[in-house]
């Protein structure tokens, strides 16, 4: 009789388990859902970007945008104009630690470069 107890209470205790796991399961995939819907109407966030090119002049501006592209070409560039200067910048970092560790590779070819937080493309 105690043999059965144990038994039906081992069961119980697994059975019990399995119901929670599934239900948590459940959960995190409404909530991984919710998150997809939010990514996809916002295709930009608060991240950071690594400048290499800060200057006057376009031409400058596109031939480091060039170089970058030809050195480092699996790292996104983004080439822009706030009057009167022209701005190269480079990668998409959710966190400032990949952001560094990037850097440092950058800093080789161009000693200027420096990490801005601003909104990235995700």
């Amino acid at each position: 009789m105690i043999f059965v107890k144990k038994v039906i209470f081992i069961f119980i205790f697994i059975f019990g388990f399995t119901m929670q796991a599934q239900n948590n399961d459940a959960e995190m995939e409404k909530i991984l859902q919710e998150r997809r819907t939010y990514n996809q109407a916002y295709d930009d966030a608060e991240g950071f970007r690594i400048q290499f090119f800060n200057g006057l002049s376009e031409s400058q501006a596109r031939v480091a945008q060039s170089k970058f592209v030809a050195i480092f070409p699996e790292i996104p560039v983004y080439l822009s104009y706030a009057q009167p200067e022209w701005k190269v910048q480079a990668g998409n970092f959710k966190v400032k630690l990949d952001a560094h560790r990037t850097l440092e590779r950058i800093r080789k070819e161009f000693p200027g470069a420096l990490i801005l937080k601003t909104k990235i493309k995700i």
